[in-house]
């Protein structure tokens, strides 16, 4: 990677001459990716499909917790499919698909099927005796089933309507938890979910590094009826709805711009708080060819792979090192609950926008931020010689912005601006006309306040906000400035909160990317 070493505060490429209040900011597009976009794991193509069973073999139950081969079943393809049915096996038949990713989504394309049988999707460790399985009875639900010792553990049915003429089903992974979809034509509806409370943890808990090593994905079928398959496969995907949408920069704010594309990290969500995981997308700024890159899980050195997210990524060029402040969504030192102060930092030498990451990550204790707080972002302030932190906090039932200051980037924190009145979320710091503001969203529209004083100065103008004629609500700006020869000289990635339809009770599921592009004068299209 090339890159110019600016001064901390210097960015002569940018807009230097804008103030916020004078922007106008348009809407240009939005999308809202449901399990698209996605980066492959893994797909059993049939018709790509040679000597089937060394690619995809089949299973029985050990005792010995090894893997043990069913000589019975015999693999069947035609026109294209793989075809179960009687006539492939006596008995229900586990077949491997690949490996397991503890944040994946995985999917079985059914073309075609008669009869009343059960097909689904497992996840098992060797041998069969620990499993969890997803099971579509084509008749009228879809079964989840924990399975420990070879003995059912708990079953819990969803009522599901299956399309005549085929349909995806689709299980979204969340370490120690489970969503599951079904598509038929393009459309994806709800069927159900394992609440975080009703996890399979304590059978198979694939945030361990070493389950999953020992794990493998399959399909499973009880070969009572035929049913036909087109495909089956896992990726990595931005999920259900997108959220929490914070430019990725440089450790002065300066946006990270590489090969004409700005990045952002998001939330790929899932249903519950804790069933979500750190996405990271990128944008060519005049275009919005928004591209999901990839996913990032943090290590916190208690044998897990969390799910923080709602972080601030960003480059600090003098130690050249990617660091984080994110959220304490995954829990961190072994406890499933959050950590006191509600944020972690996290760092990595590998860069980490792409592909499936982990960033060592370390809680932020109590004693060196105060209270509880959220949606965290960070910068080195050279006027000062200090790193500045603004956060949403917990203050007193409101959720509200503060600003604090440390030597160090990962703390200790000193509180030097108190808890505003308003309430405020996705608290954002960004160079708007070579100066620092802070952004945020609330009951109303995205506000602009002072820096470092915090006092609110005003309302951003945008046309057609998110939740229009409404007012924008608990909204994030990400509002980033672009060099010369741009159409506009600001863009701004925001997002709605709209929850997945069908699910019902508190959830977390929101929502659409909304792109805007700003200027304080005309845009030049």
């Amino acid at each position: 990677m090339l890159f110019v070493l600016l001064l901390p505060g210097v960015c002569p490429l940018f807009a230097q001459d804008d103030d916020p209040l004078h922007l106008r900011f348009q809407r240009l597009a939005v999308r809202r990716f449901i399990f698209s976009g996605n980066l492959v794991l893994n797909e059993f193509i049939p018709a790509e499909t040679v000597a089937f069973s060394s690619m995809y073999p089949a299973f029985s139950v050990s005792e010995s917790g090894e893997a043990a081969s069913d000589e019975a079943f015999r693999p069947k393809i035609e026109s294209g499919q793989w075809v179960l049915d009687a006539t492939c096996g006596t008995g229900p038949a586990t077949v491997y698909m690949g490996g397991i990713n503890p944040y994946a989504t995985y999917d079985l394309e059914i073309a075609a099927y008669s009869g009343e049988s059960e097909t689904g999707l497992e996840f098992a460790r060797f041998g069969l005796r620990d499993r969890v399985q997803v099971v579509a009875n084509l008749k009228d639900k879809v079964s989840v089933r924990i399975v420990q010792n070879n003995r059912l553990l708990r079953e819990t049915g969803f009522a599901c309507t299956f399309p005549p003429d085929g349909f995806s089903l689709k299980v979204q992974l969340y370490g120690s938890t489970l969503g599951v979809f079904l598509t038929e034509n393009g459309e994806t509806r709800y069927i159900g979910h394992l609440p975080v409370k009703e996890h399979f943890g304590d059978v198979l808990d694939f945030r361990k590094p070493e389950t999953g090593l020992q794990s493998t994905f399959n399909l499973i079928s009880d070969l009572k009826a035929e049913v036909r398959i087109r495909k089956v496969s896992s990726f990595l995907s931005p999920g259900i709805g997108q959220a929490d949408i914070r430019p990725v920069s440089y450790e002065d704010l300066s946006p990270y711009l590489e090969d004409g594309r700005l990045w952002f990290t998001f939330s790929c969500r899932g249903l519950d708080t804790p069933q979500s995981v750190q996405g990271v997308l990128s944008v060519n700024p005049s275009v919005f060819d928004v591209r999901f890159e990839g996913i990032i899980v943090f290590d916190h050195g208690d044998g897990l792979l969390r799910n923080d997210y709602a972080a601030h990524l960003f480059y600090d060029r003098y130690v050249q090192e990617w660091r984080a402040l994110a959220c304490d969504f995954g829990g961190s030192a072994g406890k499933e609950g959050r950590a006191a102060t509600g944020l972690v930092t996290a760092v990595s030498r590998h860069d980490p926008r792409r592909g499936f990451s982990v960033m060592k990550a370390s809680r932020i204790a109590p004693e060196m931020l105060d209270g509880k707080n959220e949606d965290p972002c960070i910068f080195y302030d050279d006027s000062v010689g200090k790193w500045r932190l603004l956060t949403s906090a917990f203050v007193k039932g409101n959720i509200t912005a503060r600003l604090y200051e440390s030597e160090a980037w990962n703390g200790p924190f000193t509180g030097i601006t108190p808890p505003i009145e308003q309430n405020s979320t996705g608290t954002s710091l960004q160079k708007i006309g070579g100066k620092v503001y802070a952004l945020m969203g609330g009951k109303e529209n995205l506000r602009v306040h002072s820096y470092p004083g915090l006092q609110e100065l005003g309302e951003l103008k945008l046309y057609l906000q998110p939740h229009w004629p409404k007012p924008a609500g608990r909204i994030w700006a990400g509002v980033v400035p672009l060099p010369e020869g741009y159409p506009y000289r600001y863009v701004l990635l925001t997002m709605d909160r709209p929850n997945f339809p069908g699910v019902k009770g508190a959830n977390w599921s929101y929502g659409a990317l909304y792109f805007y592009g700003g200027a304080a004068g005309a845009f030049i299209f």
